[in-house]
């Protein structure tokens, strides 16, 4: 006998209805999200590819490339002129204050010592901020990236820019050593007055060498970094100054300093000198720089960093330099003088 075999029928009036992920209002919105989907992904990852490509087309050896001027020294061994078209003397990173270091780190970088190249969370909220503005206003850049953009130019502000950046910052954290790259980027940027690296600036503004300069004079040279010509003391000092405090309760919080050092340091009036006195424009700097130029040659005098040592009195020189200015003024000012003036 066969088995008998039952259906289930469905009771009268019963309809079919397709599940809701088979109905047209899910599929087709579904399937255009994938497909957007897909093509955001390849050309996102064709984009990556190409500035990956990109970065590693840089020749990391360039970040040790720097123009270093040649230095004027006078019978005492006191620099009293330069030749250069960067005014920089590059330093190694033992001859950099210790204070300055912390200084820059916590104004530019607090995680320097934690990322590989760029902070990720830095670079989200500056992202937000320009999404908000409407264009790019800040970069969230890292110290790494910020020695990327500098030794090579990168100066466009588009966020394609910025990914480049970034995977060039990542290869320079896998090439060098931290110190390196505080060293490289502390004698290659610029601190206002015509003066790059950190060697110049305190010889220009303090009148030392940066790892003789006191916690106030480092902290007034990390707080300039992000506007360096606005906020040099001798553009505006009440905003070289502010943003010098800035820059001490950083290091305070950050626990490089102590609530005293920085209040001491807060307190401490910073002696700046005269823009003429840091640029070293005197007859006798100009007579010397033309004798190096011919002896040596004009690439070499001003990228080999050269240290010339003369039998000039710096105080004897000034003083004579004086009483000329002085004598040419009151020849000037004769009635008679119909020729060209040289004391203004």
């Amino acid at each position: 006998m066969k088995p008998t075999t039952t259906y289930l029928r469905p009771p009268p009036g019963y309809h079919f209805r397709r599940p809701w992920y088979f109905r047209p209002w899910f599929y087709i919105p579904a399937a255009i999200l994938v497909v957007v989907a897909l093509f955001v992904t390849v050309f996102f990852s064709s984009v990556v590819f190409d500035l990956q490509a990109q970065a590693n087309s840089f020749d990391l050896s360039k970040l040790e490339q720097m123009e270093s001027a040649s230095v004027i020294l006078d019978r005492n061994g006191k620099i009293f002129g330069q030749i250069y078209v960067e005014n920089r003397e590059t330093v190694p990173y033992e001859k950099l204050a210790p204070d300055l270091i912390n200084a820059v780190i916590a104004v530019e970088d607090a995680k320097f010592y934690e990322h590989h190249g760029y902070d990720l969370l830095g670079i989200i909220r500056a992202a937000l901020k320009n999404v908000t503005a409407g264009h790019v206003r800040q970069g969230g850049s890292t110290i790494t990236q910020q020695l990327a953009r500098n030794s090579f130019s990168l100066k466009e502000r588009t966020y394609r820019r910025k990914l480049l950046e970034i995977f060039l910052a990542k290869r320079i954290e896998d090439k060098f050593s931290k110190q390196k790259i505080l060293q490289l980027y502390l004698n290659r940027i610029y601190f206002g007055g015509g003066m790059y690296g950190a060697e110049a600036a305190g010889r220009g503004y303090f009148g030392k060498s940066a790892r003789d300069m006191t916690l106030a004079e480092c902290a007034t040279l990390a707080g300039l970094i992000k506007s360096p010509n606005r906020l040099s003391p001798w553009s505006d000092r009440t905003n070289s100054r502010e943003t010098r405090d800035f820059a001490l309760d950083r290091m305070r919080d950050l626990g490089f300093i102590s609530r005293e050092q920085c209040a001491a340091a807060r307190a401490e009036k910073i002696a700046v000198g005269s823009r003429q006195n840091a640029q070293g424009q005197t007859y006798a700097v100009d007579y010397i720089r033309q004798q190096v130029i011919a002896a040596v040659g004009w690439d070499r005098a001003i990228n080999e960093g050269y240290r010339i040592h003369t039998t000039i009195d710096v105080n004897l020189q000034r003083a004579a330099e004086d009483s000329l200015k002085a004598h040419l003024e009151q020849a000037e000012q004769h009635p008679n003088y119909n020729h060209q003036t040289y004391a203004h």
